[in-house]
């Protein structure tokens, strides 16, 4: 799936990837994309999953927003958008 990936601030380590079609993901949908990913499922809940892979922290919506917390560089969080929505 396409998707659009921006930083809110600049200069941070945070970035947003959002798909460019319409999404709804379950819950249960949500966290096996995230396991299939590696990352280690932190908190689930109706609405969002989080997870982590080392110090990594993705939130992915069940609209398909992914919100990527602490990537080095946006290279990083380019491929972890793209492991993600290859999956959606």
């Amino acid at each position: 799936m396409k998707y659009r990936l921006s930083s809110p601030c600049r200069g941070s380590n945070t970035f947003d990837a959002v798909p460019e079609g319409e999404v709804e993901l379950s819950p249960e949908r949500m966290s096996s994309i995230m396991e299939k990913a590696g990352f280690k499922i932190k908190m689930k809940s109706d609405i969002l999953v989080i997870g982590t892979k080392g110090e990594v922290e993705v939130a992915l919506y069940r609209r398909g927003k992914a919100i990527i917390k602490k990537a080095k560089e946006k290279t990083e969080a380019e491929q972890i958008a793209e492991t993600i929505f290859s999956q959606i």
